[in-house]
């Protein structure tokens, strides 16, 4: 990376802190004091890890391009936004207030934040789809330096910087607690719906079967990525699961035709769970559900594991590794599983279009699960050219927004939410 690369980002054409202390440099010595604000985009990294690089890096410019347009017509239009690094998903801020003009109160920050925060949401919505959208949460943090001039400037704005970055973390903590109490009450309340997102045969585009989505109800527990990340963390992973796999089931019976498949997603974690059996499913053909093997956690003891899923496959499920390339799931899950279908992470597909390494890969996937009687997945088709080149390498199914769009073409169950059972008095 060249001088010129580290003071200015790339990808969202912000400077850098380095690039900007000078330009203020005056103005704090003559105001005597600048407000910092940090911008921690929370789940950003959960973006890249689901869906790519190249994909975060996408979210990074429409970001920075809604920030910066948010901004501009803001009070605080006169001020300078930046990125801490090159490349990197962190933005700060830089508020030196106008001549007799007092700092930014913290609740005007507030307000301004609540904007900021809708409009970038909305944005990234718009241009990436509300699956990206609901892992979205900004949590900022404030720190006030009045300017000291026997220290030197550079250290006075980085231990700022610091500071404000440790208090949006510590909200960052406040809003966690409340989301594990949000996803305890979408388990009192079993308020949770299914959106069937169709995979759909490659040459033909007619429908095979439907993943099953998991949303909650509420705002905070729409994403399965913010539901599961937040069940992980507060012992309620058996317990989410198992409301998934009820909803997905009872939408199956009501919404899927004769002769589709119902993909299902289990963790390696979830056939621990005593309740985890073939009767405790409740399914009437196991023939027409796939269970997909997503593995958010690593399978220790393959013979142990693979004794549980022949119970499985002999009343007659089938089964599918999930992000194939992705994490854990890897040639050996692969190997060691014998699936049925093989779905392709989406990282291997975005952009599969531009890149001849992505193309050998799936080609020598095709062929391994021809020789196998193993069909193969796509994940993530968002653009004709990826189609088409997926088509090309012989890939038997495809799935993303290229074939559907979620507000159109998605099959919604939605069943009716109980409330929650009051809490005897006393109980905690």
């Amino acid at each position: 990376m060249d001088y010129h690369q580290l003071l200015r980002d790339s990808l969202t054409r912000l400077p850098t802190v380095a690039a900007t202390i000078d330009s203020v440099r005056k103005a704090v010595q003559d105001r005597g004091e600048i407000v910092i604000l940090y911008f921690n985009f929370d789940r950003y990294s959960k973006v890249e890890e689901v869906y790519g690089w190249e994909k975060l890096d996408s979210v990074l410019e429409t970001t920075g391009e809604a920030m910066r347009d948010f901004l501009n017509k803001s009070p605080l239009a006169s001020s300078k936004l930046m990125v801490a690094f090159p490349n990197d998903d962190d933005f700060v801020f830089f508020h030196v207030p106008q001549d007799d003009t007092p700092a930014a109160t913290d609740a005007e920050i507030t307000e301004i934040t609540a904007g900021l925060k809708e409009a970038v949401s909305s944005e990234i919505e718009r241009v990436h789809g509300e699956d990206i959208a609901a892992l979205f949460d900004i949590f900022v943090g404030r720190a006030h330096v009045v300017y000291n001039p026997k220290l030197r400037m550079e250290r006075q704005i980085y231990r700022g910087i610091r500071e404000a970055a440790n208090a949006s973390k510590s909200l960052e903590h406040r809003e966690q607690a409340k989301k594990v109490s949000d996803l305890r009450d979408t388990l009192r309340s079993r308020g949770l719906y299914i959106e069937y997102h169709p995979i759909v045969i490659t040459d033909s585009q007619k429908v095979f079967g439907y993943e099953a989505l998991a949303r909650g109800t509420m705002r905070s527990m729409r994403s399965p990525e913010v539901m599961f990340e937040i069940a992980a963390q507060s012992d309620l992973i058996w317990d989410l699961s198992r409301l998934c796999r009820d909803r997905a089931i009872e939408g199956m019976g009501k919404l899927l035709k004769d002769g589709e498949l119902l993909f299902m997603n289990v963790d390696p974690a979830d056939f621990a769970d005593p309740s985890f059996d073939v009767k405790a499913l409740h399914v009437k053909d196991p023939t027409r559900v796939v269970i997909e093997i997503t593995e958010r956690t690593a399978i220790k003891d393959y013979p142990k594991f693979r004794g549980r899923l022949k119970e499985f496959r002999d009343a007659g499920y089938r089964f599918a590794v999930d992000d194939a390339g992705s994490g854990y799931a890897g040639l050996g899950s692969i190997a060691n599983l014998e699936p049925d279908f093989i779905k392709l992470d989406m990282s291997l597909i975005n952009c599969i279009d531009q890149n001849f390494i992505k193309q050998n890969l799936v080609e020598t996937m095709v062929r391994f699960a021809n020789e196998h009687g193993a069909m193969v997945i796509a994940e993530g088709v968002e653009r004709k050219e990826e189609f088409e080149m997926v088509k090309s390498l012989g890939v038997h199914l495809v799935q993303g927004f290229f074939v559907h769009k979620p507000s159109t073409s998605a099959v919604t169950y939605r069943p009716p939410v109980h409330p929650a059972p009051a809490l005897a008095e006393g109980a905690k």
